[in-house]
């Protein structure tokens, strides 16, 4: 449900949000709330039809919306994401880094093109793209960053990630060091550490009912989670309700962890 739809105030009215990897799953979800609640959201994706389709979804919906292609590995068109976006908006108040990818192989079969590209996309993008925003946001001492991390952040993953489970403990740690180092900037920097999500990415793995089953039994609240229940958490990260939160991991796994 949109936050027109609850009659709730417009929280982002007139502010402007990059949100990485916004063409599906959590991603597409936070996009179009964000929207709902008056942003103007720069939907920056990988895959250009999927942009393009959420732009179009927050167009009918009356939102204000941009698509801009970007591979997040690429530090040069991380910048040029920056750049088009201050073009088009004049500034960033708000940045979602929610792009991820999970490469999942045993640790003797990784290769270096799997590590590259896994540590590219979830660590080094996140890293340069929060120095982007930390350019724009530091001079006029405002701004929220919000980083996607895991719960392979506090534990090792059920299925042989390694690597994804490094890049998840970076975010964490890059969180907790760049919200130490913006803070003097009235700029909040936090994380959610999502459990085990209905997106694409999990599908893929979760790819029977058995295993479905398996997982959703492991899940103190009973079931799996839902991009819609990402979106909460994310938005009072943004907003000026916290305030006086930084540096903080915000788990979201229904119990997973405690289990």
């Amino acid at each position: 449900m949109h936050s027109s739809e609850r009659g709730t105030e417009m929280r982002f009215a007139g502010q402007t949000a990059i949100v990485t990897g916004a063409g599906r799953g959590m991603g597409r979800a936070i996009a179009r709330e964000l929207a709902a609640e008056g942003a103007n959201v720069v939907v920056a994706e990988v895959d250009e039809a999927g942009a393009r389709e959420v732009v179009d979804e927050i167009g009918r919906s009356g939102g204000h919306a941009h698509a801009i292609t970007v591979d997040v590995s690429s530090v040069a068109e991380v910048r040029t994401l920056f750049k088009e976006t201050v073009a088009r908006f004049g500034t960033v108040d708000i940045l979602i880094n929610n792009a991820g990818i999970g490469i999942a192989k045993p640790l003797v079969d990784y290769i270096e093109a799997d590590w590259d590209r896994q540590i590219g996309v979830n660590l080094k993008g996140m890293f340069f793209a929060t120095q982007e925003a930390a350019k724009i946001m530091i001079p006029k001492r405002s701004g929220k960053i919000v980083n996607f991390a895991s719960t392979a952040a506090f534990v090792s993953s059920s299925t042989p990630e390694t690597a994804y489970d490094i890049s998840k403990g970076g975010v964490r740690q890059l969180t907790i060091s760049v919200a130490a180092e913006l803070a003097p900037y009235n700029i909040n920097v936090n994380a959610v550490a999502p459990g085990t999500i209905m997106t694409d990415l999990t599908l893929r793995v979760l790819d029977t009912e058995e295993k479905m089953a398996r997982a959703s039994a492991k899940i103190p609240i009973g079931r799996l989670g839902k991009p819609e229940d990402m979106v909460g958490p994310v938005l009072f990260l943004c907003s000026e309700e916290a305030g006086y939160v930084t540096g903080h991991v915000l788990v979201v796994d229904g119990g997973w962890l405690v289990f």
